[in-house]
């Protein structure tokens, strides 16, 4: 058979063909330019974050700097109200229905545009100071509080035999030898308690106080709420809590006479304010049963709380605030077993004064204020001193703006303003206020209750 042979394509119409390493330097330059995409866009990502959080922490400090100044002038504000409206009412401060609950409101000044303004008062005097209460006041005060009898009586033992340099407990658990036997031995602080975290280490008085988690109890809250780690005159009766009155004596039928003569809802003899005045008004009003011995009619201590809110952005200053002159505050001791100033019977020590400096609050620009002698701050060189000094401001290293005259109650105010007022404590947040933690459902509310009352089951009995 014939052989039919192909002829060759010429060289013209043969395929092209690219070298091997050619094609893969062609798909490499794709993946580095992808890369590099990449990269720059991370980067410039991160860029941008960065930014935006700097200037979001430069804008929240500018605003916090601005707020803080405002807090501060409302602090100001409140505290000038406080004083005149002391100076006018026989110079006594009963209750925010005086007038100062508004103090924008009685000084006829507006708030500035944009911000949100708050005031709170917390009455520290409306407490009994722990610091003078003997065993039976305290056994009163914890039954009223819902403990029942012999609960009371043995935290009360405890306590006190830790504040008194002589006093023995009668509770294995609140004796010196059991805080010796501790796996951190110790000794009972043989003054009066200083803090309420000290309760956690008072035999007897811990099991009560707090739960198993070391979390405070309902107890304790209450307690809180009803004595003070200050010592001064005797107790408001304008702001003292039901629990208290119920302990200190009262009866059901005379803490709701005080309640209504103190609601403001309530339709009063034309004149008559929703406060006492005089502690002659409460025996006048409850009769003649009933001990009003350690009660009287005016503040001496209190919290002044001012919140100022911009936006999102928001400011708190709370304050201390002594109204009168006999606050005191308990001095640590050294060495309990050597300190002669500890009282033998209740333990009470050289207490801590607070002594003002002359100083002046102003509205236009000052300087720093001179702290004082102690832990407060001085307002004004006492009742109507005057002082040449420069004008200051509330805290060391804050400078307040200049700003016009302003008037209170129908009076100009002077460049400089007295406030025969002490700065005891001082606190500032920009978040929101802290919240009690909620209670658990299977807590009991408390029941309140007066000596000599029938005792009802309200709280489980905790005796060893």
């Amino acid at each position: 058979p014939t052989k039919i042979r192909s002829h060759p394509r010429p060289p013209h119409q043969a395929p092209r063909r690219l070298p091997p390493m050619r094609k893969r330097r062609r798909g490499s330059v794709i993946v580095v330019v992808l890369v590099l995409i990449t990269l720059a866009s991370l980067l410039l990502a991160r860029f941008m974050e960065d930014n935006s959080l700097e200037l979001a922490m430069a804008t929240r400090e500018v605003d916090r700097s601005r707020l803080r100044m405002d807090a501060m002038s409302e602090l100001e504000l409140a505290l000038a109200v406080i004083a005149e409206i002391r100076s006018i009412d026989l110079n006594k401060i009963h209750d925010p229905a005086q007038g100062y609950d508004d103090p924008h409101k009685y000084a006829g000044i507006p708030v500035r545009e944009g911000l949100e303004v708050n005031f709170e008062y917390e009455d520290e005097s409306g407490k009994l100071p722990l610091a003078t209460l003997d065993k039976n006041t305290l056994i009163q005060l914890l039954y009223s509080l819902g403990l029942e009898q012999r609960d009371a009586e043995r935290v009360a033992d405890a306590m006190v035999a830790w504040t008194s340099k002589k006093y023995e407990s009668i509770e294995e658990e609140a004796t010196d030898a059991a805080y010796q036997r501790a796996k951190l031995a110790f000794k009972p602080a043989r003054r009066p308690i200083r803090s309420f975290e000290e309760l956690r280490t008072i035999g007897v008085a811990k099991d009560f106080f707090f739960d198993e988690d070391g979390n405070p109890t309902r107890l304790l809250r209450d307690f809180q709420q009803c004595v003070s780690l200050y010592t001064f005159g005797d107790t408001n009766i304008n702001t003292a809590s039901d629990a208290l009155l119920l302990s200190q004596g009262l009866d059901e039928r005379q803490l709701a006479l005080i309640r209504d003569r103190q609601n403001e809802q309530k339709k009063r003899t034309t004149g008559v304010p929703p406060y006492f005045r005089v502690t002659s008004e409460v025996r006048q009003l409850i009769g003649a049963s009933g001990s009003l011995s350690r009660f009287d009619d005016e503040v001496h201590l209190m919290w002044v709380r001012v919140t100022v809110k911009e936006g999102q952005a928001k400011c708190r200053v709370s304050a201390l605030v002594a109204i009168r002159e006999d606050v005191t505050f308990t001095a640590a001791s050294a060495d309990p077993d050597t300190a002669s100033s500890i009282d033998a019977l209740t333990g009470t020590t050289t207490a801590r004064t607070f002594t003002a400096t002359t100083a002046a609050s102003t509205s236009s620009t000052g300087v720093t204020a001179t702290p004082t002698t102690g832990m407060g701050r001085g307002f004004g060189g006492g009742f109507g001193a005057t002082t040449a000094k420069a004008p200051t401001a509330l805290t060391p290293g804050v400078a307040l703006n200049s700003a016009s005259a302003v008037t209170l109650g129908g009076r100009t105010s002077s460049t400089s303003i007295n406030y025969p007022f002490q700065i005891i404590a001082w606190s500032e947040d920009n978040g929101a206020p802290k919240v009690t933690a909620p209670l658990d459902d299977e807590e009991a509310p408390t029941v309140i209750r007066r000596p000599g009352q029938m005792s009802t089951p309200t709280t489980p009995s905790k005796n060893k």
